[in-house]
């Protein structure tokens, strides 16, 4: 005799099969995230900073008296010797104050000796005496003065030397002090960067920095450092480093741009860990943390960290929580939780 099941209960049966059926199919689909290596921080080793060279000394030459401009061949990159001449004002006004000064000079020199003789003798005042005393020193005064500004109408070079900029022209009637040319010196280039400050800390113990130009960007330069500033530079908050370039033959030039590369010291470098940025989660209650993937079980668990700093390259430095070669969770961050199972898609290095 065969059974009749109710229809009422059969209809009651097949949801709750169903059900069953579906939780089977979920416990079977687990949550698929991506993944990324723990890798141990890159040593800093050689850190690059841009510059422009310049010149070892920068001056601004002028005459100390003013006058027409009579001897000026000058040009941009003209080299001169110390001392040599390089423009002259018209010194024939010179030549006469001078000659005038002189021979009022030897007049007063002459009265002054023959009083002091007088003097010493008795034969006369001592008021006559210190009037040509007087009358002596005020001519032997403007004697050297009309000697010196003679010399003056002769613009020498302070130190061997390039002409850098002209800023007159021959005849120009020039004022005292108003600046002719620029004159450089670069048989000594100067380099100087700035620096953040944990590479001014560590290129304390450096000699020398090595320098390549934009222009030469296959030969290497040794610019050896002079000084590290000690605090920091107005604008940019950062330290400025100068080194000297030897540079006898004058080929390398001012303004020339290039970048300096500081060998720093691996004892300097920071240690740690480096994960993707993509790895790293934060609430307040909780501080930074990621999420942890344990190979042979497949089950991922959070873990705080120490982060220090985002680094150049888009990843994260961490000091502490983490070992290199551990795997932590890149995607599907906010699905995890403690203790449950993943499935794997890719594993980004």
């Amino acid at each position: 005799m065969k059974t009749k099941v109710p229809a009422i209960l059969l209809s009651a049966l097949v949801p709750l099969l169903y059900a069953c059926n579906e939780k089977d199919t979920k416990n079977e689909h687990e949550l698929l995230i991506n993944t990324s290596t723990v890798s141990t921080l890159p040593q800093e080793g050689y850190k690059e900073f841009p510059f422009i060279a310049q010149p070892f000394r920068t001056s601004e030459l002028s005459f100390r008296v003013g006058g027409p401009i009579d001897r000026f061949d000058v040009y941009a990159g003209n080299q001169y010797k110390h001392g040599s001449i390089i423009a002259e004002i018209d010194p024939r006004d010179f030549h006469i104050r001078k000659e005038r000064a002189e021979a009022v000079y030897r007049q007063s020199k002459t009265e002054f000796e023959r009083i002091e003789a007088l003097y010493r003798k008795e034969n006369i005042s001592a008021s006559t005496y210190e009037k040509a005393k007087s009358d002596y020193i005020s001519a032997k005064t403007a004697f050297d003065t009309a000697v010196c500004e003679l010399e003056d109408t002769r613009l020498t070079a302070p130190f061997t030397g390039y002409v850098g900029e002209v800023y007159i022209e021959k005849f120009q009637d020039v004022k005292a002090t108003q600046p002719v040319i620029s004159f450089i010196d670069i048989h000594q280039l100067k380099i100087e960067i700035y620096i953040p400050q944990e590479i001014a800390y560590a290129a304390q113990s450096l000699d020398s920095i090595q320098v390549h130009f934009d222009a030469i960007p296959d030969t290497t330069y040794q610019a050896k450092i002079m000084e590290v500033s000690k605090g920091t530079t107005r604008n940019n908050l950062s330290y400025l480093l100068t080194a000297i370039l030897p540079n006898e033959g004058g080929k390398l030039l001012a303004g020339m741009s290039g970048k300096a590369m500081l060998d720093i010291p691996q004892a300097e470098s920071a240690a740690g860990f480096c994960i993707s940025q993509a790895a790293l989660c934060h609430r307040p209650s909780i501080g930074d943390y990621v999420w942890v993937v344990n190979p042979s079980t497949s089950q991922v668990n959070r873990r705080k960290v120490t982060v220090e700093k985002l680094l150049s390259n888009g990843s994260v430095h961490i000091s502490n929580g983490l070992q290199a070669g551990e795997t932590v969770a890149t995607s599907s961050l906010r699905f995890l939780s403690d203790g449950i199972k993943v499935g794997l898609t890719s594993k980004n290095k």
